[in-house]
Order: structure tokens, then C-alpha cells, then sequence
């Protein structure tokens, strides 16, 4: 049944359509090779992890994942992606994944993705994880904001977004910085989303 569900999850992941969008160029169908350095930190909210995975499929991106029961989903789908998954969580591991998430920064050109808000919460609460990973590994973050207007979401803390299959998702990408505090990274966060009220 596992393989199962995961199988039908990839279906509805790969049936998406990505649009990228990047600084003042136009939408493109294929991600911008200046949108993310060779060294860099992703980051979304906790939301629109479904998509992500979909959308940086095969990039070869590091990322933590929760040794929970949910996590333990999460780790095999995103395995089946290409990403480079390490098991950790606020409550345990946290600092073994997160020290490996810095090892492969330090060690070569590598990308890391990381929930801001995750993984459990608040909603859209920034956590100081990501600039500790920035500052230890002395990489960028890059603010990552997702749209779908043909979606559903899940009754869950973060309200995850389920878009339909087949229909197309944008994935804003925000300017490469390098933060001085949590506070610099919610504002740049908040740049990346479209000005509408927030839903």
C-alpha cells in the first residue's frame, strides 16, 4: 500500500505544470540559471513543500527531514525526486542533520532546502535554523515564495496547498542574500510573495 500511495503521489506531483519566475524576467517554463547559485540555502514555507519537491526535482538538493512517521513518507518521495535527504527534526537530531546539511555546503558546490516555518510550526513564523546554516556554512539563502490559484488545502497547522492535478503552479524565486538576522529573512521572504492579501 506504501508504494502504492507514493506511486499515485508522483503521478500527481509530475503531472504539474512549473512556471518560474525570476527578477524582471519573463515567466519561463525552465529554471533560471542565475535564480540559484551553485551554493546556496532554499527556503519556503512549510506550505508549499508538496510543490517544491516537484518543482527542484533533480537538482540534487540536500535536504532534513523529520525522523517521524510522516517523515519517514516525506524522505522516500523526495528520495524518488533526487534530493540528498538527512533525518533530523527540532526535537531530535536536529543538530546532527543540520551539522550534515552544513558538511555538504562546506564541501563542494551543493544547494540545501529548508522549511522556514517547519516542521511544526508556527504558520509563516521564521525560525532561526536557516541563518545559523547560512552563517556555519557561509552560503546564501535564496527566498522561494509558490502560487497555485487551482488548489485545495489540507485542514493541517501549516495549511499545506494541494494543487489540482495537470494544473500549472509559479514558483517565485527571490534575490541570493546573505542575512544578518531572522528578521532580514522573513522580510526577504515576504519580497518574494506577490502583494495580495495572504490566504
Amino acid at each position: 500500500m506504501r508504494k502504492l500511495l507514493l506511486g499515485l503521489g508522483g503521478l500527481w506531483l509530475r503531472s504539474l505544470r512549473v512556471e518560474w519566475l525570476y527578477a524582471a524576467n519573463p515567466p519561463s517554463r525552465i529554471l533560471p540559471a542565475a535564480a540559484l547559485p551553485e551554493r546556496a540555502i532554499i527556503l519556503l514555507w512549510h506550505e508549499h513543500l508538496p510543490i517544491c519537491i516537484r518543482a527542484f526535482a533533480r537538482l540534487g538538493i540536500h535536504v532534513l527531514i523529520s525522523r517521524s512517521a510522516d517523515g519517514a513518507w516525506a524522505a522516500e518521495a523526495c528520495e524518488c525526486f533526487g534530493y540528498r535527504v538527512h533525518r533530523g527534526s527540532s526535537t531530535r537530531g536536529s543538530l546532527e542533520g543540520m551539522r550534515a546539511l552544513s558538511r555538504a555546503l562546506e564541501t563542494g558546490n551543493a544547494r540545501a532546502g529548508m522549511a522556514l516555518d517547519g516542521p511544526r510550526g508556527p504558520r509563516r513564523a521564521a525560525k532561526p535554523g536557516s541563518l545559523w546554516l547560512a552563517r556555519r556554512a557561509r552560503a546564501p539563502i535564496v527566498p522561494v515564495w509558490v502560487e497555485a490559484k487551482a488548489c485545495f488545502r489540507l485542514n493541517s497547522w501549516d495549511r499545506c496547498v494541494i494543487p489540482w492535478p495537470f494544473s500549472k503552479v509559479v514558483i517565485r524565486v527571490g534575490a541570493a542574500l546573505f542575512p544578518a538576522s531572522v528578521e532580514e529573512i522573513a522580510h526577504a521572504m515576504a519580497e518574494a510573495e506577490p502583494l495580495r492579501p495572504a490566504v
